[in-house]
């Protein structure tokens, strides 16, 4: 996207930002459910959205090649507008599993609902960012300012975690502004505020149009997959036949980007995003750029655990949790790792599968 100035409607218009990063309508489906048909085999229901990078494109796999048939699936895809649509679909059983993340992981387990975190699906970067107008270089420069974003998310956490690192305490040093995903667009547009946080793709978004520039980054966001416990706990096998699905969609979209860029981009509320914001944000996940089978991993890393642990532990600092969950009862690797073992065993060739859709 080249640079224009301050208008942001040269390629992505505010309202149609704000619309990508807060959804279209609050619990409302996005499209009619994706159904692959694989005659006699088990269904799927999976709730999605098509804004996070590399979780989208793995989505966009399972709906429009064989390799859910190939796994005896048939996949029913419920695309939502974001984390909190997906979590009610899962809760509710409207959707076996979902692309969750980490915080809103998180979130559900806060309030015991019956559901299991059973693996990890995509990276993403959040970041802090300062406006080109505002002569900031550094997070140090910050004292004394307001930071825009949406409070509650992960890159809220992010974000505070920055300001401590370098030196800076909110509430004293700095403020943290609440403010929604269209109005953060519209001021970060105009050129009106300093500074602001949020996630992947929309800070690749920021820097390609030339508004905004990094000055902190945080590359340990994940997205999960999280599932109903009627789905995970009494259909263990079908769990890991999708897992697998999952890994294969995954590394069939890392060798083959610039046909899973248009299929993302096929969908709103993405249709407008720029393909080179796309890769960019997409790069920051290391499977994008897998080289193996062995470089996908469904299991969450002992760290990625450690992590939710710690989202947990400041939702509930910052009052956006009831309680602290016990985030072990709500999380089982043990799937997920034997799908791992069986990908990296399994010499899967990405150019033998078909486009159906």
């Amino acid at each position: 996207m080249a640079k224009r100035g301050m208008n942001v409607t040269s390629t992505l218009s505010r309202r149609r930002f704000g619309q990508l990063a807060a959804g279209i309508a609050a619990a409302a489906t996005l499209a009619k459910p994706a159904i692959l048909r694989a005659q006699g085999a088990d269904v799927v229901k999976m709730g999605w959205f098509n804004t996070t990078t590399v979780s989208a494109q793995i989505a966009h796999v399972l709906m429009r090649t064989d390799i859910a048939a190939r796994n005896g699936l048939r996949m029913n895809m419920i695309q939502l507008n974001a984390s909190p649509a997906v979590n009610e679909a899962i809760v509710s059983n409207a959707a076996d599993v979902g692309t969750l993340s980490d915080f809103a992981a998180v979130t559900t387990m806060a309030v015991g609902a019956p559901v299991t975190t059973i693996a990890s699906q995509a990276r993403f970067r959040s970041a802090v960012l300062v406006t080109k107008k505002s002569g900031i270089t550094d997070v140090a420069g910050l004292k004394g300012k307001q930071v825009y974003g949406t409070f509650g998310i992960t890159a809220f956490q992010n974000a505070q975690e920055a300001m401590i690192k370098a030196g800076l305490t909110p509430g004293r040093d700095m403020t943290f502004v609440n403010v929604g995903p269209a109005e953060l667009a519209d001021a970060v547009g105009a050129q009106r505020i300093d500074a602001f946080f949020t996630y992947d793709p929309f800070v690749s978004f920021f820097e390609n149009a030339g508004f905004a520039q990094v000055v902190s980054e945080n590359l340990t966001p994940v997205i999960v997959l999280t599932a109903n416990n009627r789905f995970f706990k009494d259909r263990p096998e079908v769990a890991e036949r999708f897992l697998l699905a999952n890994s294969q969609a995954l590394y069939f979209a890392s060798q083959n980007h610039d046909l899973v860029n248009g299929w993302f981009r096929s969908l709103e509320p993405a249709k407008n995003i720029p393909e080179a914001v796309l890769e960019k944000a997409s790069g920051y996940d290391p499977a994008w750029n897998a080289k193996a089978p062995t470089d996908i991993k469904a299991a969450l890393s002992d760290e990625q655990i450690k992590k939710l642990n710690q989202l947990a532990e400041w939702g509930v600092e910052a009052k956006l949790l009831p309680r602290l969950p016990d985030v072990s009862k709500f999380v089982d690797t043990t799937i997920a790792g034997k799908v791992d073992a069986a990908f990296a065993a399994q010499n899967f060739d990405p150019k033998t599968v078909k486009i159906v859709g």
